[in-house]
């Protein structure tokens, strides 16, 4: 099944933002001149919920305000309905699966750039039901977001890497990451591709386990980044210093456990976490190279990510996938780049 990227959302309401902290982060090269011309409004939209990997995105808004920016952030169901809000021009910035954007770009010819990474690994676990192991998952039904999200493919990924049938597996849509865990602790469902933080708390009811660390399986993932239409593109000022604030968080994230934290806290992204459980919730996602500190839209990173996405039923072939210049912009990171004294096209 592939999505139809049509029809018009109508307005959004609710659109809420808590900007917490800098850090003492120091400003990017370029930043304050990208700050002085261009549009002072910054739209970003998230589906599926925001979880303890989310918090860098926190500290790259206020970066953006202490930059000179007026920046928002809303979150919506579900990824298809996120990237749709992009297209009929609701928001600016889909912060989501790049496959996503090559997807919009082959089937409806969307108006979108995918122009940085966020996260270039994976924090997905796959949970189960107790009575599931790798060796007996026949006729087992996994929970996802939908055909091309990026728990579906990380999902079917990760295991057909361990050596899976995924011919064997029932998928059925379901929603975000919220809407997968209560579908499997209600046991509506065998298996569910979660964050890991949700993941750890879902397994300590001792009504499920983590049959799967797709993370530590894969490797090299870019599970999520800036999709940005056009017209924002096309605001090269702004553009830029968006790009610059999110490169960035994601080096601060690496060297900040404690304001990465408390940005977890002041945000709410993660419940019932001990102080230790967050500390080693950092510890990991920074053992796994989670953050995209170079940007990583290098050629060789996009073309791993998409061998992934060939082998989930539904998604893309490599005979239907633009070419790269078609849906990613490279421009930005590597003026990034640059500015700090490095190659263009690094990962």
């Amino acid at each position: 099944m592939r999505h139809k990227w049509v029809g018009v959302l109508a307005a959004m309401s609710g659109i809420g933002l808590l900007i917490a902290g800098c850090g003492g982060a120091s400003s990017s090269t370029g930043s304050a001149a990208a700050a002085s011309s261009g549009s002072k409004n910054i739209r970003l939209i998230e589906g599926g919920g925001f979880d303890f990997s989310d918090a860098a995105i926190y500290q790259a808004m206020a970066l953006l305000k202490q930059r000179g920016y007026n920046v928002t952030l809303n979150n919506v169901a579900d990824p298809t309905t996120a990237l749709r809000t992009v297209l009929a021009g609701k928001a600016d910035v889909y912060l989501g699966d790049p496959v996503e954007a090559a997807r919009a770009v082959t089937n409806g010819k969307a108006a979108v750039k995918y122009i940085a990474t966020v996260a270039q690994a994976s924090d997905y676990e796959l949970l189960s039901t107790p009575k599931y192991t790798l060796q007996s998952l026949t006729g087992s039904t996994m929970a996802t977001a939908g055909p091309g999200t990026a728990g579906q493919i990380v999902g079917i990924a990760a295991l057909q890497k361990a050596g899976i049938d995924i011919a064997q597996i029932h998928q059925v849509t379901v929603g975000g990451t919220s809407a997968r865990v209560t579908a499997i602790l209600s046991g509506q469902v065998g298996l569910a591709p979660v964050h890991a933080t949700d993941a750890a708390t879902a397994a300590a009811t001792g009504k499920v386990k983590v049959l799967l660390n797709a993370g530590a399986t894969l490797g090299v993932y870019l599970q999520q980044g800036l999709i940005a239409s056009d017209s924002f593109v096309a605001d090269t000022a702004t553009a830029q210093a968006t790009v610059n604030a999110f490169i960035d968080s994601q080096r601060w994230a690496y060297t900040n456990s404690a304001g990465y934290i408390t940005l977890v806290n002041q945000n709410k992204l993660a419940s019932g976490l001990t102080s230790a459980t967050a500390q080693n919730a950092w510890s990991a996602l920074k053992a796994d190279k989670f953050w995209a500190s170079n940007g990583a839209l290098c050629d060789a990173s996009i073309n791993t990510t998409l061998q992934y996405d060939y082998k989930a039923p539904g998604g893309l072939t490599k005979a239907t996938t633009p070419p790269i210049s078609d849906w990613v912009d490279q421009s930005f990171v590597n003026t990034y780049l640059k500015a700090h004294g490095q190659s263009a096209g690094a990962c």
